[in-house]
């Protein structure tokens, strides 16, 4: 086994080419997304973001799987909470991998299936009947939650967790400090080793999520479409490879077949299930034009509230709508001016313009009527998506 540097303490030195040729032969369809082809050396954290059944987790997981084979990496499977990594969460997770026989294929015949045992998964011998006949003494992969992730500071060592793999990283919540508490499990497995990488695969669902800020890949995901790919280095140094993943054109014809026979409905939330769209991204009450003819107006009341969230602004006007009544309208917004702007946030607060969640008194008790009456109406749906990511954030916030 050779060594980064010849030091131990450094790590293993991964032969990538050695661990491709080892994925290679597996014959994976050329169809799904394969981490095979990603510049495993170039960078140490890997987001790849796609529509769903795209081979992402089933992929990653034969690359660690392979890494296991060649250099007894124990791959190191991370999910939000503790409810997704209970055993009836988890049960189908190797099912593409069993079906196309990859466990026999990965170890050369001495093993033909897999089980799941006390957060670990253990190769394993079964016979025609389904029934466990063997089991190998250590387990090829360790299963654990960003939720949990404080207990296992003092108690868990993993020298061979080089590959982290945190799956469905976006979900429907971003939990308070979910970030930091990721970065604080990957140091808890990682020490002092300079050979882990981390893969973070996402089924897209929200342009907003916090994770794209903290990553400091926030402004060039929101110009990447399907199929882009690059590099990102943070100004502290950290390389992160950002990829939204594009079908392929064998891909496309497939799903086309799909969406044809089961999701030709004409609704924008299916755009990322069918393939169609990055992110699903509902419809929400854009600002009424105005009906002259009839007479309509709008009077603009106040353009002092803003809400500040995940490194953006939205102002929100407080207008008198000559037919609707008093109501909200949402644009984006620069970083506010005013002296007297009203900033609900739920970060730090950089000056006394700042409020927490909904704010407090008057602006709290308006805020929460507007919403509850429907009476919130945006500049575009990606506006509202942001606003609706916020609202749900801060419901998770203990007061």
């Amino acid at each position: 086994m050779k060594y980064i540097k010849n030091t131990i303490e450094y790590g293993v030195k991964f032969d990538w080419k050695k661990i491709r040729a080892a994925m290679h032969v597996l014959g994976i369809p050329a169809d799904v997304h394969n981490p095979e082809f990603l510049p495993l050396e170039a960078a140490k954290i890997f987001v790849c973001c796609s529509e769903r059944n795209i081979g992402k987790t089933t992929n990653w997981l034969l690359l660690g799987m392979c890494m296991n084979d060649l250099y007894g990496t124990v791959i190191q499977y991370v999910r939000q909470r503790e409810d997704m990594i209970a055993p009836k969460a988890l049960k189908n997770l190797f099912d593409t991998i069993l079906l196309y026989d990859y466990v026999s294929k990965v170890t050369k015949g001495r093993w033909n299936s897999v089980v799941y045992s006390s957060r670990r998964y253990y190769y394993c011998n079964v016979d025609e009947s389904g029934q466990i006949i063997e089991k190998a003494e250590q387990h090829f992969m360790f299963v654990c939650s960003v939720e949990a992730g404080e207990m296992l500071k003092s108690s868990y060592n993993a020298p061979l967790g080089d590959l982290i793999i945190f799956d469905e990283f976006i979900g429907r919540m971003y939990y308070p400090n979910e970030f930091v508490q990721f970065m604080d499990l990957c140091k808890t497995i990682i020490r002092g080793r300079r050979s882990p990488i981390i893969a973070m695969l996402a089924n897209t669902i929200n342009p907003h999520s916090p994770y794209y800020n903290e990553l400091c890949i926030k402004d060039d995901i929101e110009k990447m479409n399907q199929g882009d790919s690059k590099i990102i280095t943070t100004q502290a140094g950290t390389r992160v490879y950002v990829e939204i993943v594009g079908a392929t054109a064998e891909k496309k014809e497939k799903n086309s077949v799909i969406n044809r026979l089961f999701f030709g409905f004409k609704n924008p939330l299916l755009g990322a299930i069918t393939g169609e769209s990055t992110w699903s991204m509902k419809q929400y009450q854009h600002i009424p034009e105005l009906n002259k003819d009839a007479g309509e107006t709008v009077q603009v009341i106040s353009r002092q509230l803003y809400v500040y969230y995940s490194g953006k602004y939205v102002r929100l006007d407080i207008v008198l709508h000559s037919t609707l009544g008093q109501c909200i309208y949402c644009h984006w917004s620069g970083v506010p001016k005013k002296s007297d702007a009203i900033i609900l946030t739920a970060e730090y607060r950089t000056d006394a313009r700042y409020m927490y969640r909904y704010g407090s008194g008057l602006i709290e008790k308006y805020f929460k009527k507007m919403l509850s009456e429907n009476r919130i109406y945006y500049a575009t749906n990606d506006v509202g998506c942001f606003l609706e990511s916020y609202l749900d954030y801060i419901k998770m916030l203990k007061i």
